[in-house]
């Protein structure tokens, strides 16, 4: 089984909430050893800005699915608590800082200075990428904001589109699919009579030892 581990954005859910949804949903859930979608403080302060200032149906819809509580068992979906961000100290995240931002002065307090709620982005992604360590997994942030992707890139932050993420899924469910289907092929053979038909190997099924269920009272019609 799959193992995935997704952070995901704003734009994700604004663009793409029938997708994540689709991925939660149970059929699809039972197919994955865990999927772990986790949502940072930011993506939920976007959400209301976007539910309130502009009126989005679209983040209404995505409030309202983080708020549900009956996600399969296998799918972990973990909002962030906002303290968590006063302990993650701003030069932490700096020290994974691997390329220049050119528009904006990280690392001071001026007029470019890093908006703070990007600075909380970064706070939280580095926290799962870079600073937590548990279990060895491996966090994706998941977005379609060209500016994220952006800071994403400067900080050493693995990231992904929402097509992306969805290809990967249905990837990682094709292959599941598949080894399904080697297990159930290798079991009929084991419960078969290898043969030889015009030169081809065949596998005949021994009928003889079939478990039928039991069948209830009554009469067979006939007509």
């Amino acid at each position: 089984m799959s193992h995935l581990c997704y952070i995901i954005d704003a734009s994700c859910l604004e663009k793409g909430i029938g997708n994540v949804k689709r991925w939660c949903e149970p059929s699809q859930a039972t197919k994955f050893a865990r999927l772990n979608l986790y949502i940072p403080t930011f993506t939920l302060q976007e959400l209301d800005f976007l539910k309130y200032r502009r009126n989005s149906y679209t983040a209404k819809e995505a409030l309202r699915f983080i708020d549900r509580a009956d996600f399969p068992q296998n799918i972990d979906m973990i909002i962030e608590f906002p303290e968590l961000l006063d302990t993650i100290i701003w030069s932490d995240v700096l020290e994974h800082q691997v390329a220049e931002v050119a528009e904006y002065d990280v690392k001071g307090n001026s007029s470019r200075s890093l908006p703070r709620r990007l600075k909380n982005l970064l706070k939280s992604c580095t926290y799962k990428c870079h600073l937590e360590g548990s279990n060895n997994q491996h966090w994706v942030l998941v977005t379609e904001d060209p500016q994220v992707r952006h800071l994403a890139d400067a900080f050493a932050i693995p990231h992904c589109s929402l097509v992306t993420a969805d290809q990967e899924i249905s990837k990682k469910l094709d292959k599941r699919s598949f080894q399904q289907n080697i297990k159930f092929s290798d079991y009929l053979k084991k419960k078969s009579v290898k043969d030889t038909t015009n030169g081809k190997e065949v596998y005949r099924a021994k009928f003889d030892q079939v478990m039928y269920a039991n069948r209830g009272p009554g009469d067979l019609w006939t007509p």
